[in-house]
């Protein structure tokens, strides 16, 4: 009789446990810079440049202005690409 009733018991208890066990999602993004002037940085998403032998560079919307792509808030960590066109960016 008491099988019947602590079995039960002790799978609720663990069922309970478990719910709460929840794994943490660490996930970063990896992000570019451009440079706006003077000490002002704005973060954007990675953006697909590659090694090459041109600068790799963003443009916001059609038409819009061009900035430079570096991977760290860092005037020396431009970054190249052989596109020979700036990726177009949604600001």
């Amino acid at each position: 009789m008491k099988t019947k009733f602590l079995l039960p018991m002790i799978a609720m208890i663990f069922a309970i446990g478990m719910s709460f066990a929840t794994e943490k999602n660490d996930f970063i993004q990896a992000k570019d810079y451009i440079h706006l002037g003077g000490n002002n940085w704005q973060q954007i998403d990675e953006q697909p440049c590659n090694s090459g032998p041109r600068i790799c560079q963003v443009q916001f919307g059609e038409g819009g202005p061009i900035y430079d792509v570096y991977d760290e808030m860092n005037l020396n960590s431009k970054r190249n690409t052989t596109s020979p066109r700036p990726f177009v960016i949604n600001p």
